[in-house]
């Protein structure tokens, strides 16, 4: 039986003098009838509207490799379209070289693909429409220019997505048995007329012989004999040899052991997270499955690995409409820097977990310059900061950064800077807190800024 939403309508009367065949519960077998094609006396009616979406489609799914030897079917011997040519094969050649490997799924990029192939945009989209109505391309997702009010980003809009298809008609001609139907049907096998076709096909070499000519002799053989090599001064035969040189398994960015399993899981993770994010496109699915291997390895899930590329965005962390031109390497990057600043929490949060009390002196101090503060008095000129001894001036330095860090409180600094001037504060803790606990004050109302 034909597809049920087939867009090649065929004309039963045409079904004559075909061999039957067997196909099994739950196969199809296209229609053993004539090459569909304005050149043929079967007619094919392009296909139109929703036939273009995958969840309508007759057309069944197909690999890069596959779909452009069907494409020089449809276009130059069964002409399904009557404007295709060599552009519109040309533009599916640049689409086909940016494909998924596996399951035909490409970007539609049409002003890059214009660029690459010197052609107006308004060209592009014409020829794209052509491999749509020969049933070649399916809508996966329709693109558009709204504007998805992402945080931190001005403007993104959505990428249009196509998967690589071939239409029923080929199916037919080609005498292929598939199961299932429409996006998902997969080709099991051909049919018995088909089989029998290709047979007859086949090379008949009873013509050269008849003309007196003799086939060429078979080629030699390959030799029996393994050569050794020398591993160590020990003569290993080579296959031996070969597997001791075998390398260990290697590491991710940081340090992580990539199986097999979690490289696939991180590859499946890659071609579903790069159409939602931008800034990564320009990178390839290998190096984009290779930097996200850490996450799965640390157990992270798919929703909190989309969250998190969005909080690394370039637009974000910098504060401008940037995208990187190597996204695995600025990925990478910020695995490292991630993990530097975790080493650093977990020192703090160790030394912060053995700190002493607070100095009995020091906080009574404190305690006395504010009542002075809140009472309007004029309070003298702290000093004194120079005589603390080193251990005193550590824990203080130990104690403001914990406070800064964990509570977000810069009041230890701020007292010191307010009273003591900035350049005691910067003596005691150091100018890098001091500015910190500044910014932690001056940007105290703004939810959206993480100094830490």
């Amino acid at each position: 039986m034909q597809h049920s939403a087939a867009v090649c309508q065929l004309d039963p009367a045409q079904n004559g003098g075909v061999d039957a065949f067997t196909t099994p519960p739950g196969d199809t077998a296209g229609a053993n009838l004539p090459v569909a094609g304005p050149d043929s006396a079967t007619r094919f009616d392009l296909v139109r509207g929703q036939d273009q979406e995958v969840l309508h489609t007759a057309s069944r799914r197909c690999e890069p490799r596959d779909w452009l030897v069907a494409l020089d079917w449809m276009i130059f011997e069964a002409k399904l379209h009557p404007k295709a040519n060599r552009t519109t094969a040309r533009v599916a050649m640049d689409l086909s070289s940016r494909m998924d490997y596996r399951r035909g799924i490409v970007l539609y990029r049409l002003v890059e693909t214009a660029s690459t192939l010197e052609l107006d945009v308004a060209t592009v989209k014409r020829h794209v429409s052509y491999l749509r109505e020969m049933g070649a391309l399916v809508w996966l997702q329709h693109g558009s220019k709204r504007n998805l009010r992402l945080p931190g980003r001005k403007y993104t809009a959505t990428a249009t997505v196509y998967g690589a298809v071939v239409p029923p008609a080929y199916d037919v001609a080609k005498g292929y048995r598939l199961r299932g139907q429409g996006y998902e049907a997969k080709v099991i096998g051909r049919t018995e007329a088909a089989r029998k076709r290709a047979v007859d096909e086949g090379v008949d070499n009873s013509r050269a012989q008849k003309a007196g000519r003799r086939l060429a002799p078979p080629s030699r053989g390959g030799s029996h004999h393994v050569p050794a090599d020398e591993v160590g001064g020990i003569g290993k035969a080579t296959r031996s040899a070969r597997a001791s040189k075998i390398t260990p398994p290697k590491k991710s960015t940081l340090g992580h052991t990539v199986t097999a399993r979690l490289y696939q899981a991180a590859d499946r993770l890659a071609r579903t997270l790069r159409p939602l994010h931008n800034w990564t496109q320009r990178a390839r699915i290998s190096e984009l499955s290779w930097v996200l291997v850490d996450k799965l390895a640390e157990g992270a899930t798919e929703e909190q690995v989309d969250v998190w590329l969005r909080e690394i965005s370039p637009s974000v962390t910098t504060g401008f409409d940037w995208r990187p031109a190597r996204p695995h390497a600025y990925i990478a990057s910020q695995l490292l820097l991630e993990r530097e600043l975790g080493l650093a929490d977990a020192q703090l949060q160790q030394a912060w977990a053995a700190a002493a009390e607070p100095n009995a002196d020091f906080a009574a101090a404190v305690q006395e310059t504010r009542m002075q503060q809140n009472s309007g008095e004029e309070a003298d000129g702290c000093g004194g900061l120079e005589d603390l001894d080193p251990e005193t001036r550590t824990q203080m330095r130990l104690e403001a950064w914990s406070a800064y860090k964990y509570d977000k409180n810069p009041e230890l600094v701020l007292a010191t800077y307010e009273l003591a001037g900035p350049a005691a504060a910067a003596s005691l803790y150091g100018r890098e807190l001091v500015d910190r606990c500044l910014t932690l004050r001056a940007n105290a109302n703004n939810p959206r800024i993480h100094l830490h």
